[in-house]
């Protein structure tokens, strides 16, 4: 049985919405994350550093234990508070510069390397990911990308990647700003959808989703 996690209800949750003509009940499953029937796969991953995945996560334990937190957890945190760290009462990921341009010196590197390690893992002969018609990756990320210079470097990046005999079709990324872009890897060209006033309504029906699942 697949492991049931959040960022796979979530990606359901924004692909169905947004796509409905195409994405109808996908289901949780692994090796690909989520299924349409045996005819799209989709892979699901985040691109936020490791450090920050766990800064985040030892937050989450202090905000659950309060003074109960054991110390060894605070002095973890102190040692990652270049990372991410409390001011009042929002958490604070120090993620760095943006370079015009250049992905490689700015956050954007961390989806690239996302999806690096998502085609390397689909094509790997000890991966058994099941064979399906076609394949697509969901990105979900707190970087902002915001330039059509920045979309077109990201385009050009991700095609020299996406070169090996199992391809993903469509590579979705969400953004810090509540969009979700999405780079048609078949016709060589991208395309941002606007989720303002929708992004946050979807979050919380895939937590509601992600607690039933918990539950069964």
């Amino acid at each position: 049985m697949a492991q049931k996690r959040f960022n796979e209800y979530f990606a359901k949750v924004v692909l169905e919405k947004c796509f409905p003509e195409k994405f109808i009940d996908l289901q949780i499953a692994d090796k690909p994350d989520l299924r349409s029937s045996s005819e799209i796969g989709i892979e699901v991953t985040h691109c936020m550093p490791k450090k920050a995945v766990e800064a985040f996560n030892l937050w989450q334990r202090v905000a659950e234990q309060g003074e109960q937190t054991p110390p060894r957890i605070l002095e973890r945190l102190e040692q990652l508070k270049d990372t991410v760290h409390l001011e009042g009462d929002e958490l604070i990921w120090e993620y760095g510069s943006y370079v015009e341009d250049d992905i490689d010196n700015s956050p954007i590197k961390d989806f690239v390397n996302a999806v690096a390690n998502k085609v390397e893992r689909l094509n790997s002969t000890n991966a058994n990911y099941a064979d399906m018609k076609s394949y697509d990756l969901f990105v979900n990320s707190f970087i902002n990308i915001s330039t059509f210079n920045q979309m077109f470097a990201l385009l050009t990046r991700i095609n020299t990647l996406n070169n090996k005999p199992k391809k993903f079709e469509n590579i979705y990324l969400i953004t810090s700003n509540q969009k979700l872009l999405v780079f048609d890897m078949i016709r060589n060209t991208f395309y941002p959808l606007y989720l303002y006033a929708r992004l946050e309504r979807m979050a919380e029906i895939a937590l509601n989703l992600y607690k039933g699942g918990l539950k069964q």
